[in-house]
């Protein structure tokens, strides 16, 4: 629950506890596709974003993949302040913590590993990667292999275009199902995130300045990124309040205290996005990329380029997930630079590498 100075108004709880109504009933009618489910909150997990889609789409198209990474770097940086700023409850904390239910009353929900997340809910960082992720690929994917496509007829292209959209809308409602179910979020919480995810979405796809960058523009954009976390962070302090109220919270109501994850907090958050954002304006603005750019690319170096950036990511997971995090400062420097080294491979060094070899 909130801080003791913020007191939620008797519409805003009532709100809450009909979201936990819902909840209650999503868990009972959809238990026999309760795996199903839950496993959709996984596969829509932003760290997916970084190590997964993007470099399926730089494999499938370098502008493609370029500007669905600048969408989750601003997804995540915006979702951070945001929730610093609406400090939002989360189902499976605030329904231990309301008067508005007793011992008696208080609703039975069930819990998942992926449940626990530690910072506030408002709005959702899934609802709105996703949504502005998949707008960024629906967008690419139609534009570059269907409108711009020669196999295709006028009627074909339509179809296919409308087919793409959706698979866009069903995922994204699966999501935002799958939030609701596991008890990360209320719904308030998550058309919030639509609404954001679409705007941010919108804007990674339709800005050419950010496939324009210079070197000293993306160190200032990484500066910039890390430089307004931070000092919002402490700006929060400074008016006594503590961005990390929520901790204590996840871990005093979470059934499981070790579902409680360490980067699902803001200071590896903040790592990511300003690792992703230098790595990715470096690579944009290489020769390596470059020289990709002028060259023919064919199906095998797309297929190539995929299965390699597939690999890759996985490889950086796995070394992400294998990191000590005994020492924090240790564990965030080192986040820091995988984050740096996964984008500018994937942009830049990657590509390179398959046109020489096919080349060869």
């Amino acid at each position: 629950m909130a801080e003791p100075d913020l007191h939620f108004s008797n519409s805003s709880e009532r709100w809450n506890q009909w979201s936990v109504e819902v909840i209650s009933d999503l868990q009972e009618k959809l238990q026999p596709y309760e795996s199903w489910v839950v496993h959709v909150s996984v596969l829509g997990d932003n760290r997916e974003a970084f190590t997964f889609f993007f470099p399926i789409f730089a494999g499938l198209k370098n502008e493609l993949g370029a500007r669905a990474l600048w969408a989750a770097i601003l997804v995540e940086w915006s979702n951070l302040l945001l929730k610093w700023a609406f400090r939002g409850d989360r189902p499976y904390w605030w329904t231990g913590e309301t008067s508005l239910y007793n011992e008696e009353t208080r609703p039975f929900l069930r819990q998942f590993p992926n449940t626990c997340e530690s910072g506030p809910g408002t709005p959702s960082g899934h609802v709105m990667m996703n949504v502005a992720l998949f707008y960024v690929a629906a967008r690419g994917i139609t534009t570059f292999f269907i409108w711009n496509s020669v196999t295709f007829n006028k009627i074909q292209k339509w179809i296919l275009a409308f087919l793409i959209y959706s698979l866009y809308i069903c995922w994204n409602t699966m999501v935002f199902i799958s939030r609701l179910y596991i008890q990360a979020h209320f719904i308030h919480q998550c058309i919030l995130g639509v609404i954001i995810g679409l705007f941010v979405g919108h804007f990674a796809w339709t800005s050419e300045r950010l496939l324009k960058l210079t070197k000293g523009l993306a160190v200032f954009i990484a500066v910039f990124l890390i430089f307004s976390s931070v000092m919002t962070y402490y700006l929060l302090l400074s008016q006594g309040m503590n961005p990390l109220w929520t901790v204590s919270l996840a871990l005093k109501h979470c059934m499981r205290p070790e579902y409680v994850k360490v980067d699902t907090q803001p200071y590896y958050l903040i790592m990511r996005f300003t690792g992703a954002a230098l790595a990715l304006g470096l690579g944009i603005s290489s020769e390596l990329r470059k020289a990709v750019l002028q060259s023919r690319i064919s199906r095998i170096h797309m297929l190539l380029g995929v299965k390699g950036g597939i690999l890759i990511g996985r490889m950086s997971a796995m070394i992400q997930a294998s990191l000590p995090k005994d020492d924090m400062i240790v564990f965030l420097m080192l986040s820091f630079g995988l984050n740096i080294a996964l984008p500018l491979i994937i942009i830049a060094v990657l590509p390179k590498f398959v046109l020489t070899m096919c080349s060869a």
